[in-house]
């Protein structure tokens, strides 16, 4: 534990670089981080303070908000390189995933995407690194001065750590739960074992536009999973567009198409299947990030929602804090609420993901692996109910939802 750098009135818990690709060495490090958690609490609470979750308002005072910092270690330069541009194009996702606004017990929530990263002076988004020797990063430092005044390259959303092969991420938002960071630093694990078959199979990240990469970052900011995120045209539509005469019409609609956050988020994690079963990961330990797009009625759930409930509902407000941010289980309270609020749908969740994990494919790859071929007598390309082919007959392409390494 120290003293936060930049805020006096913070207190930062700090771990080492520590492997964490297996349930055993999760379950020791989140013991372990649950145990300092609570060490803090309970000397807070001898000294007369109280512990309270990022965001949460107490007393009309000031919500404190602040980030949660990760280390991810890597092979070599090459890895590293594609690591960040990886993250890079996956930021504003991530951004929306763990942001949070600030709330008041039994009041109005902010609705903003991330409250911490609109309020920061501190941070930029990540740049493409065409490389990540040190020549290269110096000539990145001093664009960034020129440019924005400000030389360091840890002041971006993503960044390499130069010297030790190490890639910082500091975009995500302080969690009010020990299993949502436990959930993200799966998440940021399956990117970095992705990045890692990237570089076996000999390729490389590409560099997204930077003002496409700006723009979804500002939207996930302001409205988080609400946000609508701007797509790249595909290659038969930016050449449709080159015909006109009109550059400011061209530049206009250069990013026109827009999905949902959430479908991105989904999409996202359907991808990453095989690298969550590769990690060992089980339902319960992704399953904050399953509740953000996968309970029925569409809304997501959080730890935070849960803490607003249990001040509404007349339980201590500051036990309900001190269980999320010391509870080391898997899924931990919130596992527990969505098992009481939708009993039936949240096990059938939970049993899909349980196979999907297991078998590495996702839950619509797996779907598509099991459809029943076309009827006797029916042409190919052509099913019961519909056309699933080309116009000329021939089969549909395999699902984009799963990938099997």
């Amino acid at each position: 534990m120290e003293q936060h750098p930049r805020r006096q009135e913070l207190l930062r818990l700090t771990t080492p670089m520590t492997w964490l690709g297996t349930r055993g060495a999760r379950r020791e490090g989140f013991d372990a981080l649950g145990h300092a958690v609570d060490v803090v609490a309970t000397a807070a609470g001898q000294a007369g303070g109280l512990l309270t979750a990022p965001g949460l308002s107490l007393g009309g005072s000031a919500a404190p908000l602040d980030g949660d910092t990760h280390w991810l270690e890597t092979a070599d330069p090459v890895e590293q390189e594609v690591l960040c541009n990886l993250l890079r194009r996956h930021s504003p996702l991530l951004i929306a995933i763990a942001g949070r606004g600030s709330f008041v017990p039994g009041g109005r929530r902010d609705r903003i995407g991330s409250r911490w990263l609109a309020d920061s002076h501190e941070h930029l988004a990540a740049r493409f690194l065409a490389s990540v020797t040190e020549r290269h990063l110096y000539r990145v430092q001093a664009e960034l001065r020129r440019r924005d005044g400000i030389s360091h390259l840890d002041r971006m959303d993503v960044a390499p750590v130069m010297g030790n092969g190490a890639v910082l991420v500091r975009c995500l938002d302080a969690q009010t739960s020990l299993a949502e960071t436990r959930a993200h630093v799966l998440l940021l694990s399956a990117l970095a074992l992705r990045a890692r078959s990237m570089v076996q199979e000999g390729r490389r990240e590409g560099p997204a536009p930077q003002e496409l990469l700006e723009e979804n970052r500002a939207r996930a900011i302001s409205d988080g999973l609400r946000a609508g995120l701007a797509e790249e045209k595909r290659p038969r539509e930016r050449e449709r567009d080159r015909g006109r005469r009109d550059q400011q019409a061209r530049d206009a609609t250069s990013y026109e198409r827009r999905i949902p956050a959430r479908q991105a988020v989904r999409t996202l994690l359907d991808d990453l299947v095989p690298e969550f079963s590769r990690l060992d990961a089980t339902a319960e330990e992704i399953l904050p990030l399953l509740c953000l797009v996968e309970l029925p009625g569409g809304q997501p759930l959080r730890a935070q929602d849960l803490l607003t409930r249990s001040a509404g509902s007349g339980r201590a407000l500051p036990q309900a804090v001190r269980a999320a941010l010391t509870d080391p289980r898997p899924g931990g309270p919130l596992l527990d609420a969505v098992l009481a609020e939708y009993p039936g749908s949240g096990q059938l969740m939970l049993k899909v993901w349980r196979e999907a994990l297991e078998g590495g494919l996702s839950p619509r790859a797996r779907r598509d692996r099991d459809r029943p071929p076309a009827r006797s007598g029916s042409r190919p390309g052509q099913r019961r109910g519909g056309r699933t082919g080309d116009r000329r007959g021939r089969p549909a392409g395999p699902a984009k939802g799963g990938k099997q390494q």
